[in-house]
C-alpha cells in the first residue's frame, strides 16, 4: 500500500491513515490525502473519491479554521468511505439516479457514527506510547 500526502504532517497522516486500515481490514494500493485551505462546496469538509481503479482513492480534507482532532477524524471519516468502497459497493450507490437526503444514506451515517471513534481509539495508544 502506497500512501502519498500533500499539505498535512507526513508522518502523521501516513500512521494515521495506516492505523484506519488496519483497523477497516482494507488495504487499497493508493490512498492520496490532500489538506485544502479552501472550503469545499456545499460546506462538505471532506471528500473521498475512487480514482480509475477501486485500489486507487483520493482523500480531500479542508484544513481552514479547524483543529488538528476535527481534520483527523474527517480523515478517518472517508477513511470509512474506502472501507465501503472496497468491501460494500459504494460506487454502486453513488451512480444511482435518486440518492436518499444526505442524512438518511447508510454510507454517511456510518461513516459518521464511527470516525471519532478511530480517532480516539489512535489518540489513545499515541498517549501510552508516552
Amino acid at each position: 500500500m502506497k500512501i502519498e500526502i500533500t499539505e498535512l504532517d507526513t508522518t502523521l497522516t501516513e500512521n494515521f491513515i495506516t492505523f484506519c486500515c488496519d483497523e477497516l481490514g482494507v488495504y487499497p494500493e493508493l490512498i492520496t490525502v490532500e489538506g485544502w485551505d479552501e472550503p469545499f462546496k456545499d460546506g462538505a469538509l471532506g471528500l473521498c473519491y475512487e480514482v480509475g481503479t477501486k485500489e486507487d482513492y483520493l482523500i480531500m480534507v479542508s484544513k481552514e479554521g479547524r483543529t488538528v482532532t476535527e481534520i483527523y477524524d474527517t480523515i478517518a471519516h472517508e477513511m470509512i468511505h474506502v472501507k465501503q468502497f472496497m468491501l460494500q459497493n459504494l460506487s454502486k450507490n453513488l451512480c444511482q439516479e435518486s440518492k436518499p437526503v444526505y442524512k438518511e444514506r447508510w454510507w454517511e451515517a456510518e461513516a459518521k457514527e464511527k470516525s471519532f471513534d478511530l480517532v480516539k481509539k489512535y489518540v489513545n495508544i499515541l498517549t501510552n506510547l508516552t
